[in-house]
């Protein structure tokens, strides 16, 4: 079964937010391992896949809280467009910038696969270095599993949200239409993740930027802006403050909802302060 991600999980998996190499690497800086002429051209390129990390685990994350939020509890099928816009602009984004880091292959393209390969072909310092970043790619490299959703995701970014590509003569598409759960978007990137660490050398990257970035305060998980606009929509809610609304016959209204469903409801009145109902 699938952990959620959460604050809580990080906090107890800072692996899975940070990315890092063998500790032997991770502690030296570039300018330790590579001869001057490719230092700078590895800072800019790692910087640059380090900030396309971050939007996709970002992207992953919120996915992730939404995912877990009663929505079809809180509104009517027709009245939750603009969430579901968001859900599906987030899963698409997520796709297309998994795509652009691992698999994509065409031109110039980088990737964290070309970003690798330049890597084993820099002019290395120490032989004894490369050796080991060698072994570390080996221990990192994608399983059979992670490969087979990374074609999936292929076949829906050319075929789905890149592209659209149909029958002229039936007007169906060419392809059949390939599907990919949220789990398996965290499996690909998780393997993205740990490719990354294995390119970065003089620290470990923190790969969730600002308020997504797993903190205490009094030792207590801190929240994100978008844990204070879903409670904001939790108070606003006919759902969750029915026992208010209606408090005249609640009581007989009560005898009617099913132990999981008042579960739910005194789950989210918890999480905004109200008292169970």
């Amino acid at each position: 079964m699938t952990e959620t991600r959460n604050m809580n999980y990080y906090l107890t998996n800072l692996a899975k937010c940070d990315a890092q190499s063998h500790p032997e690497l991770a502690n030296l800086n570039p300018e330790e391992l590579f001869q001057v002429g490719f230092v700078e051209r590895y800072k800019s390129l790692h910087k640059d896949l380090w900030w396309r990390v971050i939007r996709v685990h970002g992207t992953l994350l919120t996915l992730e809280q939404l995912h877990q939020f009663p929505f079809d509890l809180l509104y009517a099928p027709s009245e939750m467009e603009f969430w579901r816009l968001v859900i599906e602009n987030c899963v698409d984004i997520g796709i297309l910038y998994l795509h652009g880091l691992a698999i994509d292959q065409k031109g110039d393209v980088h990737t964290l696969l070309s970003f690798k390969r330049e890597i084993v072909k820099a002019p290395w310092l120490d032989s004894g270095k490369l050796e080991l970043f060698m072994r570390i790619l080996r221990e990192r490299k994608f399983h059979k599993s992670v490969k087979s959703i990374a074609d999936r995701v292929n076949k829906i970014r050319n075929t789905r949200i890149a592209h659209r590509l149909v029958d002229r003569q039936t007007g169906f598409p060419k392809e059949g239409l390939a599907g990919v759960k949220l789990a398996e978007l965290w499996e690909l990137f998780d393997a993205a993740h740990s490719l990354f660490g294995a390119l970065s050398f003089g620290t470990a990257y923190v790969t969730l930027a600002g308020d997504m970035m797993p903190s205490t305060v009094g030792g207590e998980p801190t929240r994100t802006c978008l844990d204070g606009v879903l409670d904001a929509v939790l108070r606003d809610s006919f759902f969750v403050n029915e026992p208010e609304r209606m408090a005249k016959w609640w009581a007989k209204h009560r005898k009617h909802r099913t132990p999981e469903r008042l579960r739910v409801m005194n789950e989210l009145r918890k999480r905004i302060g109200l008292p169970e109902a």
